[in-house]
C-alpha cells in the first residue's frame, strides 16, 4: 500500500515540475499574464478626412501599440452598432435607400507603431457622408 502511495505521489511531482516549467528559447511563451489595454474613441462626422468619394479615413493615437507588440502581441478593434452591440473590424453589410438602390458600408482598421487607421466606405449616393458618429473600442494585447 504504501509503495502505491509514494508511486502516485512521485508522479504527480514529476507531472507537475514538467508542466510548470518552460525553458527558454525563441518560440516559448511562458504562462504570463499578458498586459491588455482597451480604449474607446468617438469619431465624428467632422473628424474624418476624405480620401476619395464615399471613403474617408481617420488617424487614432494610440501609444501603446509598441514594437513587442506589433512583433507578437495584438490589436483588435471593435464597431459600436445601432443596437448597441460590438463587432470585431472588419466589418460590411449592404443596405437599401428609399429609392430602392442597393449600398454597402464598410469599416476596416490596419495598425502601426502608436496608431490605428479607421477606414469608412458608405456609398448611398442619397446621402455619401459618414456618420455623425461612430463608436469604436480598440484592445491592444500587449505579450
Amino acid at each position: 500500500m504504501k509503495t502505491k502511495f509514494y508511486f502516485l505521489v512521485t508522479i504527480s511531482i514529476v507531472f507537475t515540475i514538467l508542466f510548470s516549467s518552460c525553458t527558454y528559447n525563441e518560440n516559448c511563451v511562458c504562462p504570463t499574464s499578458p498586459k491588455i489595454y482597451s480604449y474607446y474613441y468617438t469619431i465624428h462626422k467632422n473628424d474624418w478626412q476624405s480620401a476619395e468619394r464615399f471613403h474617408w479615413f481617420k488617424r487614432l493615437d494610440v501609444p501603446e501599440i509598441t514594437i513587442p507588440v506589433i512583433e507578437k502581441g495584438s490589436v483588435l478593434v471593435y464597431y459600436k452598432t445601432s443596437i448597441n452591440t460590438w463587432v470585431l473590424l472588419p466589418y460590411s453589410t449592404t443596405l437599401s435607400n428609399s429609392d430602392g438602390v442597393i449600398y454597402n458600408e464598410e469599416i476596416w482598421s490596419g495598425f502601426a507603431l502608436g496608431t490605428v487607421d479607421i477606414d469608412y466606405v458608405y456609398t448611398n449616393p442619397q446621402d455619401p457622408t459618414p456618420p455623425n458618429s461612430l463608436e469604436l473600442k480598440v484592445v491592444v494585447i500587449d505579450r
